[in-house]
């Protein structure tokens, strides 16, 4: 198999350096330098995009999610009849829609690898799929993924978006303005080393969200249409407990409590408190 990966970012290299596993692989980017660099450490092939896509089997494309729909329209017009052409944006809506203006006769799929780039592996790992016009290579591709220890879900655009303005929006949301509280607050400076289980795992998470890219987390609040309804959302409940701690009203918190234990189990609630303080301990120790 012959793949081409367009976009020699983080998740580009990721992505050429698994299918080195099972494809000669050419990397392209339009910094040329930085294909040629990423080439050289992976030892692959750098090509224009156009001639790299021209020439392969199975497609990447892994470029900002703004410029994903114009280029899926500008390779499929090069890739060769039966090729198999996948975008790795993290919001679906623009990009499916892009895709099924595609006359040409090609193959095509959405994905939305639920890792970064820090992933060692694709064991236990979560793919959604959004199959455009699947066919035979699709077929292969996904045994692929499978047999590397992915579970692929397939879904619609539109629930896949729904999903991760929950998953994504609503979580990095919650760790940037952490952190921005933090900063407003000197919070690390007052904190004086002092920790607690919850206050040591909740700062681990904001260090890593901090290693993120501030372009991908802006593009995700923009792009994703339904996460100003989760910023929405979780501002209204901030006031919301608020005023119900000014007024030393506790039942909105008994009401969130019961909720947590009714939606996860009480079993999972108490395994996930052991947890917290396993990992704190460890820490210390």
């Amino acid at each position: 198999m012959r793949v081409a990966v367009i976009g020699a970012g983080e998740m580009g290299r990721w992505l050429a350096n698994f299918s080195r596993r099972f494809a000669e692989v050419t990397v392209s980017d339009s910094n040329r330098a930085k294909a040629r660099r990423v080439a050289a450490e992976l030892k692959v092939a750098a090509r224009p995009a156009e001639r790299a896509a021209a020439e392969a089997d199975l497609i990447f494309v892994a470029v900002p999610i703004a410029r994903t729909p114009g280029v899926l329209l500008r390779l499929a017009k090069v890739a060769p009849r039966g090729a198999l052409l996948v975008d790795v944006a993290s919001v679906k809506g623009e990009v499916v829609k892009s895709m099924e203006k595609i006359k040409e006769d090609v193959e095509l799929v959405s994905i939305h690898p639920l890792f970064g780039p820090g992933a060692t592996s694709l064991r236990n790992k979560d793919v959604v799929v959004i199959p455009v016009r699947p066919g035979a290579r699709y077929q292969e591709f996904r045994k692929i993924l499978e047999r590397s220890g992915a579970r692929i879900t397939e879904m619609s655009a539109d629930l896949h978006d729904q999903a991760m303005a929950v998953i994504q929006c609503l979580s990095h949301f919650v760790l940037l303005a952490y952190l921005q509280t933090l900063r407003s607050l000197d919070g690390v400076k007052l904190s004086r080393g002092l920790r607690t289980p919850i206050f040591s795992s909740l700062a681990e998470l904001a260090k890593a969200a901090a290693a993120g890219r501030p372009e991908l987390y802006g593009e995700l609040q923009r792009q994703n249409k339904y996460s100003r309804l989760v910023r929405c959302s979780l501002v209204e409940a901030i006031h919301s407990l608020d005023v119900a701690f000014a007024r030393g009203d506790y039942k909105a918190v008994r009401a969130i409590v019961a909720w947590a234990a009714a939606q996860f189990g009480r079993d999972q609630v108490k395994r996930a408190y052991e947890e917290l303080y396993r990992r704190f301990e460890r820490e210390r120790s």
